[in-house]
């Protein structure tokens, strides 16, 4: 080769390497930078000695169960004073201050926090409260061995007083668990989860988020979570804003011969069951429970015809094995329940499904995702226009009363319209 075309080869090569190492570098610096401005953003903000929730609102928590120590209870305690006070003015409050540096429950759980405010905000009665008293049922707590967290698991209870409602808002038994962490001299929130229904539909929202973009919850980390989690919030809002209940046709529900005991039925869904006795609880206890208000009501079960198409907890005598002389699995199961409340023509249930808005107390909601349902309730409250139109329902099931179906977060509507029953096979 030429000494000369060999020399001006070699100086385009180290030019070329030269500037992918230039660039290299800015890149680097540019990373560095924004990590630098994040946690430069995190320790201004996220350890603030003052915190000042909404003082209109006032949150009492009491704990019960098994013992957590003084610094766990006050951190505890603190965050959900912060979280009330924020529903109770319908104005989201940033709670990056009980957590740990650069964790994505934190961001999930603002999100979650956002949409059900919006989801308050754009209700069609006023839900803003003054008070709420909540109590923390610790259930179990695990210090991890040769580390400095513990897991907590606490069950919530409570009632919220909102100024729109003459009878309160009540919860009993809401799942939440964390992990806390020592971060410096602090005990500090390293992961929460909780089985609230505005949390699940929120995370249901992120995932639509991040599959369109070919992404998964598992693929984030907390420097990129947030570019995800505003276009979520947003698609929650719209979706919740073009959500319309819908008007019934009632001249298509089946006919029955005995009437349908709706208060009944709504009182033993607000007021719940001090002993579960030999019914038992199920994975999906939501159906289970309400199985047992439609019974307490005097609907009578149906132990005819095959093991598909029944309707009862027991036959003869209680037989907690599930055979086919006992519970049938459309007493717990919310798919079973409704394949049951479509199929059946002749002895037991009367009913069928209808439009969103065409719900009465005593009907069934079930709320759905991709064509399934993930929650049910009975309808123990109707809230309407001037004009008679249904705008919300309020709702009840094992542990929630009396609570706004819109609040929850579901925009796709399963409605089960209970008409009575037969004694006979018509």
């Amino acid at each position: 080769m030429d000494p000369k075309l060999k020399t001006v080869l070699t100086a385009m090569v180290v030019v070329v390497l030269t500037a992918i190492y230039v660039v290299g570098l800015f890149l680097l610096w540019d990373i560095l930078n924004v990590e630098k401005s994040l946690d430069d953003l995190l320790a201004t903000d996220l350890y603030a000695a003052e915190y000042s929730p909404d003082s209109s609102t006032s949150v009492s928590v009491t704990f019960d169960g098994k013992a957590v120590n003084e610094t766990e209870e006050s951190l505890l305690r603190e965050f959900f004073v912060y979280w009330y006070a924020g529903l109770g003015a319908k104005k989201a409050e940033k709670i990056a201050r009980f957590y740990t540096v650069q964790t994505s429950y934190e961001l999930f759980d603002e999100l979650a926090l956002d949409y059900e405010v919006s989801l308050a905000q754009s209700c069609p009665m006023d839900l803003s409260f003054d008070s709420c008293s909540l109590t923390l049922n610790v259930r179990r707590r695990h210090a991890v061995p040769k580390t400095e967290k513990v897991e907590i698991d606490l069950e919530l209870s409570g009632q919220i007083n909102y100024r729109s409602m003459k009878a309160p808002a009540v919860i009993r038994g809401e799942m939440h668990s964390f992990v806390l962490n020592v971060s410096g001299k602090a005990l500090r929130i390293e992961e929460h989860t909780t089985d609230r229904p505005s949390a699940r539909f929120a995370g249901y929202g992120l995932d639509k988020v991040l599959a369109a973009n070919r992404l998964s919850r598992n693929d984030l980390n907390y420097t990129f979570f947030p570019k995800y989690t505003a276009p979520a919030l947003q698609m929650l809002r719209e979706e919740s804003a073009a959500a319309v209940l819908e008007t019934p046709d009632r001249s298509l529900y089946p006919a029955a011969e005995y009437e349908y005991n709706r208060s009944a039925a709504a009182n033993s869904a607000i007021k719940g069951f001090a002993n579960s006795g030999a019914f038992g609880e199920y994975e999906e206890n939501d159906a289970n429970f309400l199985s047992r208000c439609l019974f307490e009501s005097g609907i009578p079960m149906d132990s005819q015809g095959s093991v598909t198409d029944q309707w009862k907890w027991y036959d003869d005598e209680i037989n907690t094995e599930r055979k086919k002389t006992g519970c049938s699995r459309s007493w717990f199961d919310r798919t079973a329940f409704y394949r049951y409340i479509r199929d059946n023509e002749g002895f037991g249930l009367a009913a069928c499904q209808t439009a969103s808005g065409g719900g009465e107390i005593g009907d069934i909601v079930q709320l759905m995702y991709e064509g399934e349902p993930t929650a049910q309730f009975m309808i123990t409250g109707i809230i309407a226009d001037s004009r008679g139109s249904v705008m919300d329902y309020l709702v009840s099931n094992d542990k929630y009363a009396s609570v706004s179906l819109k609040t929850l977060g579901c925009t796709d509507l399963r409605v089960l319209h209970i008409v009575g029953y037969n004694t006979a096979n018509i």
